[in-house]
């Protein structure tokens, strides 16, 4: 084991400062115990489920058949595998995988830079909220809101982007507050939508979208560069978006997963009691019980990344495509601004202004809560970089690692006014701005997920490093990323 200092007993990785070592604390034997682990896939999926399920999967369906739904199925499998390599990283030191990378050469300012640079232009836009302020907006109306209805839209979702911040404030462990909101939406959605499906969706439709699933290579579209958007967007965001695999790090650091015990969490300004933050990480001893506590570390999390986030993935694409190729014709058009509640005139002709009322509540749910999720995303990753890079702002905040998290987030208010006012003059609707959001997932993947394989595969003891299997397929899902990006780019200097 090449990065150890035998002479102070500390892990060395990167150009970082140096990890001490202790031993891995055992795992959870009770089930009570395990519960208050597993629960950051939950998050995941709930951010997962209004990004890319509820807009961009119905719409990329509905346009260009079931059969492109092989790219979900890669893109899903691709993700779980990186979530499991960015859990190896933090079991074995405590530290999310933003970390791990910034101990990369040529150091934490320089990666933190580009990090946050990627964070903005993937995820620091309210789309989401964009597009729940639609359902809000129908509700108010009693019709499919139209370009003509932009500004109250923009003044919605403005209003419901802000909400969020007293939504976080509250509840002790911030990780615990989207838990318990994420796990709500999910069970009322996925209920709804089950009910739905069983009610309407004819049984060959349902077994045409299985199929579509493993249709791989099919793409019922001869103008490649045209549909580049929304497949694109099916690849960045079936499953989860851009830096879910470095934020479910954080969020198992937080639940004490691993070596994370040691490390400490974020919690809320309100109702959070302060608990030290430490910059770096703790690396836990080679020995006989301490691999025997990692093996069980790593059943834990594939138990909550495989059962909840890859089950939940398929099936929240399973659902709301399978509604939207019942109740839509194939290869309309259903963006622009009523994106969010395409379905509730359709649904309306069956059950009258109760389907319609459904699809509003079901709509605004599923993307108010992935905006939910999303800005504490953003602001956590945010605050997980500046927190490793600055030991003057650790010094400034005399430690408390909250103070930097809502200042972020004060600053995420700000630049949300100013998102809106750029929507509103450049006439993006929420179906455009999701989709080109979306895409930004297809180079931030391969930048995250090949920084965490140079690290797992160069600093982690041989013990547990990735199998070859894993690193062969998260390099060409690396490929598969950068596939979709490249057409993406091409589709706007060409198109």
């Amino acid at each position: 084991m090449d990065n150890v200092n035998d002479d102070n007993g500390q892990v060395l990785i990167g150009v970082g400062p140096p990890l001490r070592l202790s031993d891995l604390p055992s795992p959870p034997s009770s089930l009570i115990g395990l519960i208050k682990i597993i629960g950051p896939s939950v998050i995941v999926l709930g951010m997962g489920i209004g990004a890319g399920e509820w807009l961009l999967a119905p719409a990329a369906t509905v346009k260009y058949g079931v059969g492109i739904l092989w790219i979900a199925t890669i893109a899903i499998i691709i993700q779980t595998l990186a979530f499991l390599e960015a859990v190896r990283y933090t079991i074995y030191t405590g530290e999310p995988l933003t970390t791990g990378i910034m101990r990369l050469w040529p150091g934490p300012k320089f990666w933190g830079f580009i990090l946050l640079v990627l964070l903005v232009l993937s995820l620091g836009w309210p789309v989401w909220a964009f597009g729940a302020a639609t359902a809000i907006i129908a509700a108010y109306m009693g019709r499919l809101p139209g370009p003509q209805d932009a500004n109250l839209i923009l003044i919605s979702g403005f209003i419901l982007s802000v909400l969020i911040i007293l939504i976080l404030s509250f509840g002790g462990k911030v990780v615990r507050v989207l838990e318990v909101s994420q796990l709500f939406m999910m069970i009322f959605v996925l209920v709804v939508m089950v009910l739905l499906v069983f009610a309407i969706v004819p049984k060959v439709s349902l077994i045409n979208v299985i199929k579509g699933f493993i249709s791989f290579g099919q793409i019922q579209s001869s103008d490649l560069l045209g549909a580049a958007l929304l497949l694109g967007a099916v690849a960045g965001y079936a499953g989860a978006g851009a830096f879910a695999n470095t934020v479910i790090s954080s969020y198992y650091r937080d639940k004490g997963l691993g070596m994370g015990a040691y490390v400490g969490s974020i919690t809320t300004i309100v109702g959070g009691s302060k608990i030290n933050l430490s910059p770096n990480g703790v690396a836990f001893k080679i020995t006989d019980d301490n691999l025997r506590r990692w093996r069980a570390w790593r059943n834990i999390a594939l138990i909550d990344i495989i059962g909840i986030f890859t089950l939940g993935s398929f099936l929240g694409i399973l659902l709301p495509v399978a509604l939207a190729i019942t109740l839509l014709p194939q290869g309309e058009d259903i963006g622009g601004w009523a994106v969010a509640v395409y379905q509730g005139e359709a649904l309306k002709t069956i059950y009258g202004s109760t389907g319609w009322a459904i699809i509003l509540v079901v709509g605004f749910w599923v993307l108010y809560s992935t905006q939910l999720g999303l800005t504490e995303l953003v602001v956590r990753t945010a605050t997980d970089i500046l927190w490793t890079m600055s030991s003057k702002i650790r010094e400034l905040t005399r430690n408390d690692v909250r103070k930097v998290y809502y200042t972020l987030l004060a600053f995420m208010t700000l630049w949300i006014i100013t998102s809106y006012i750029l929507f509103y003059i450049l006439k993006i609707n929420p179906l455009l701005a999701s989709a080109l959001v979306a895409n930004m997932s297809n180079i931030v993947y391969p930048l995250t997920v090949l920084a965490n394989l140079y690290i797992n595969i160069k600093y982690l003891p041989k013990e547990i490093k990735p199998s070859p299997i894993i690193v062969a397929i998260l390099l060409v899902g690396t490929i598969f990323w950068l596939t979709f990006f490249t057409l993406f780019l091409l589709s706007l200097v060409l198109k």
